[in-house]
């Protein structure tokens, strides 16, 4: 009866400890909300041959961003992508979050698509998903993902490319 109890009390003691442990280091994954404002800020598009309608473009895409406590910070992205005019294009290339403290994140963007919104209100809503490769500051250590929806506004006259507004979900643990 001793042993049966004495192996009771070392199991509590394990699940205790480990859960101290869990706790300690993290373990548990943390969500961001994130709401950025941005445009195309160097870019250039490539025709491919003969193909009027096939193009390569390389962009960079730069902003400001918007937490759900209310926290500011910039945005930055550097794509590349290749589109069919009229049918959206698909893209791929790396974000980075720079917040007012110094610290930033930084991740990809592996699948990428726009298309054409089907009621005509903004020039075109796009999805993406990737990987959040490395942090600074507060976020060093960050392993997770991330994954990104949004509408880019039709371009005004004289504008190059259009605006977009990106709402981001990324998911992450940072290790100790």
């Amino acid at each position: 009866m001793g042993t049966k109890k004495s192996i009771f009390v070392l199991l509590g003691l394990f699940f205790i400890i480990a859960g101290f442990l869990g706790a300690a280091n993290g373990v548990g994954a943390e969500t961001l909300k994130i709401k950025v404002s941005n445009v195309v800020t160097k870019g250039e598009v490539f025709p491919v041959g003969n193909v009027e309608e096939f193009r390569i473009g390389f962009v960079v895409r730069e902003g400001v961003f918007v937490l759900e406590n209310g926290e500011l910070g910039s945005f930055k992205a550097v794509v590349t992508s290749e589109w069919t005019k009229g049918k959206g294009h698909s893209f791929l290339g790396y974000i980075m979050f720079i917040f007012g403290d110094g610290s930033a994140i930084v991740g990809t963007f592996q699948t990428g698509t726009v298309w054409p919104d089907p009621e005509g209100k903004v020039g075109g809503i796009q999805k993406a998903s990737g990987e959040l490769t490395n942090g600074s500051g507060r976020f060093k250590g960050i392993k997770g993902t991330q994954s990104m929806t949004g509408k880019l506004l039709k371009p005004v006259k004289g504008e190059s490319a259009p605006k977009a507004y990106i709402e981001f979900i990324l998911t992450y643990t940072l290790s100790p």
